[in-house]
């Protein structure tokens, strides 16, 4: 069962800002809850809308949020968001810990720090957020009523099963920070195998989802990011890296969802075959990538880059 005390830090936040209407979870839910936004309702979309479900953890998951959100606010009739799912790493039953992944390059304020602001990011756009395990029936059956037709995925650390993989007939299209078209960076820890092969550059791989990790059909690849210092380093600070490498993944999840919505519009109910990013992105996105690291302050909470995105 899901003890709801577990996060009774993250609730406190919440009621503070008046974010959260109702937190529930099941019987049956090993760890995390489900949270209802206080917000005024949104306007129910139109028939054939394109529903999304979004998986967005750690700084890379809220930048696509973050995206997503200011695209859908530009062109509300595009899609809606039907759901946000987010890792819960401060939370000791769940499966994705401080110990694991990227999170455990974070320190502990920091963890807190990101799953709040990735929740209240959500929940302040009135969209609802469950912070637990995806693999458990009663947020399947929770999931399955607010019928996705896609699932959006960047930075989450919960292998995905047969189960959720079949709640959306466009596919489960996940984004990840190594070049897997080429076999490079499959797994959780995308720094150190760049470090391993003395990499001088890397890229954002779209491909969906199945029940291996980073192993479905690729959609397409970014246009490569430089991820070395000015001086032509490696950089030491895994952050960095990370930080690095949300240059252009804004663009990407504008053009994915674009891409998305026209595939949808179109009247087809498979996946789509492929995205040709090399076309869409600018000559001015591609030069930015391939700028080296600078000395520059991380940030834990990236902003997009719309203006740019607009003009790609």
């Amino acid at each position: 069962m899901a003890d709801l005390g577990k996060d009774q830090w993250l609730n406190r936040y919440l009621k503070g800002l008046r974010l959260a209407d109702h937190v529930y979870s099941d019987l049956s839910v090993r760890w995390g809850e489900f949270i209802e936004p206080s917000t005024d309702p949104r306007p129910v979309p139109a028939d054939g809308t394109l529903r999304l479900a979004v998986i967005a953890s750690l700084p890379v998951g809220f930048l696509m949020l973050k995206t997503l959100l200011a695209v859908s606010r530009r062109s509300p009739e595009a899609f809606h968001i039907v759901c946000v799912l987010t890792d819960d790493p401060l939370n000791p039953d769940a499966k994705v810990s401080a110990k694991k992944r990227i999170w455990h390059h974070f320190e502990e304020d920091e963890r807190r720090q990101i799953e709040a602001e990735t929740v209240k990011l959500a929940l302040s756009a009135g969209i609802p957020v469950f912070t637990g395990d995806i693999k458990d029936d009663w947020f399947r059956s929770t999931l399955a009523e607010l019928k996705p037709d896609s699932v959006l995925c960047c930075g989450f650390g919960q292998l995905i099963d047969k189960p959720f993989l079949q709640l959306a007939n466009l596919g489960v299209i996940n984004m990840h920070p190594s070049d897997l078209a080429n076999g490079f960076g499959a797994g959780p820890a995308p720094f150190e195998d760049s470090r391993t092969r003395d990499a001088q550059s890397t890229c954002w791989t779209v491909h969906f989802m199945n029940e291996a990790i980073d192993d479905g059909q690729i959609l397409g690849s970014s246009p490569p990011i430089n991820i070395r210092q000015a001086d032509g380093s490696f950089p030491h600070d895994p952050i960095a890296y990370y930080s690095k490498v949300t240059d252009g993944l804004d663009h990407l999840a504008f053009h994915t969802v674009n891409a998305l919505v026209d595939w949808h519009e179109s009247g087809q109910t498979e996946p789509m075959k492929s995205i040709d990013f090399d076309r869409l992105f600018s000559r001015t996105i591609k030069q930015r990538m391939l700028e080296p690291i600078r000395d520059f302050p991380v940030y834990l909470f990236p902003d997009p880059d719309l203006f740019a995105a607009r003009s790609s």
